[in-house]
């Protein structure tokens, strides 16, 4: 019984000490080293989230922000890339810890089983029954094998069996123990590793914030630009409707005298020519209190109505620039008055950004007549008259005929 007793003590030392571990030690990179790197990293990462703060304040720089977020990501990869790194090296090594506990286990059991036949081959033929009883009376293995080479006649085979099940166990016990500290430090990357997973996580949430944002601004910015184009297309028309002079001419007596458009109200505020880089056909005429004032026809003629459904009648300005609703290719409510033929040149007048028409298109008005009411339809950032006068179909200076 005390021998089996031995044997099992044997055995359980055996098996115990094979269970532990699961972790590398030592590493291309140390925990160490590898925090020292995230650090690095992480410094640079406080830089860029500063920046990301700041430009985040600045709404028209999103591209920005957005490059800067990426740059952000970047950094929190490589990051999580060094944990990863370390995660798997680690594991590696712990593979390879517990590979070589199973050979050493599986060595050990094959000497621990030669040598219990060994001691059950010397109790059963030894005449020294006492010497072996002590021996198998051990409580432990060290004391086994103390008393093995105290009270035992044991060969140098024998020794050196135990002394290979000694270092065998050594071993195992070693590779037991460093797997448990690699344990130990893959806890704490693996810590670093969720606090970089769970940053990462927020950096690329804002990202597509941003990426939202910029791909709304950019649906907007099509959706102006769409809008620009078909102003253009509608302006050009304009352009090409009131260039033409085959309309029916007006046969009334035309003396190619004119009278003023907006009668009481003279100042211009913007002249005929160059203008925000393009060319101003027409002058414009406002100044207080010319909201719905009366506009008139300069001379007798036809009237031809172009546009008359712009309900857009308020200034558009946006804190840097006019913009336009569209209406009328940008001139909002706007006619003209066909006055026929003088010294041989055909002469139109136009008078755009009505509030209201006060006639219809074939209608005949005579010199002074109303037409209209001022106004701020279409293109237009206030109440004022743009007022044309046409020779052939192109626009001259208003101002040479008063």
């Amino acid at each position: 019984m005390k021998f089996k007793k031995l044997i099992t003590l044997l055995l359980c030392g055996v098996m115990f000490t094979a269970c532990f571990g699961v972790a590398p030690h030592v590493s291309a990179l140390t925990v160490s080293q590898v925090q020292q790197e995230i650090n690095k990293l992480q410094q640079a990462s406080d830089k860029l989230e500063k920046e990301i703060a700041s430009l985040k304040k600045d709404k028209a720089n999103q591209n920005a922000l957005k490059a800067k977020l990426d740059a952000q990501i970047y950094n929190i990869q490589q990051q999580i890339a060094l944990c990863n790194g370390k995660i798997e090296e680690t594991n590696a090594l712990i593979a390879e810890n517990e590979k070589e506990i199973a050979a050493k286990k599986k060595e050990m059991e094959k000497v621990v089983f030669e040598y219990k036949q060994r001691i059950r081959a010397i109790y059963m033929g030894s005449s020294a029954g006492n010497g072996v009883e002590v021996l198998l009376g051990a409580e432990t293995f060290s004391d086994f094998i103390s008393l093995s080479q105290a009270s035992l006649n044991i060969s140098r085979r024998d020794k050196r069996m135990l002394d290979d099940i000694t270092e065998m166990i050594a071993v195992i016990e070693e590779k037991t123990a460093e797997n448990k500290a690699l344990i130990e430090e893959q806890k704490s990357i693996k810590a670093t590793l969720a606090e970089k997973q769970k940053k990462l996580d927020k950096q690329v949430t804002e990202i597509n914030g941003v990426i939202a944002s910029l791909n709304s601004d950019i649906s907007e910015n099509n959706s102006q630009v769409n809008k620009y184009q078909q102003d253009i297309k509608e302006w050009n028309k304009v352009k090409e409707e009131l260039s033409r002079v085959d309309d029916p001419v007006d046969t009334s007596p035309f003396d190619g005298i004119f009278t003023w458009p907006v009668p009481g109200y003279t100042n211009r505020t913007s002249e005929y020519g160059s203008r925000w880089n393009a060319h101003h056909a027409g002058i414009d005429i406002a100044q207080a209190g010319i909201a719905n004032a009366k506009v008139v026809a300069i001379a007798s003629g036809t009237v031809k109505v172009w546009c008359n459904s712009c309900t857009h009648n308020y200034g558009k300005w946006n804190g840097s620039s006019i913009w336009s609703c569209g209406c009328g290719g940008g001139y909002g409510n706007y006619l003209s008055v066909d006055h026929g033929y003088y010294n041989g040149v055909h002469y139109r007048s136009v008078y755009a950004h009505l509030s209201s028409i006060t006639v219809s298109t074939g209608q005949k008005v005579g010199k002074g007549q109303q037409v209209g009411k001022v106004g701020t339809t279409g293109h237009s950032s206030g109440y004022h008259l743009h007022f044309e006068i046409r020779k052939n179909g192109t626009a001259v200076n208003p101002m040479n005929y008063y």
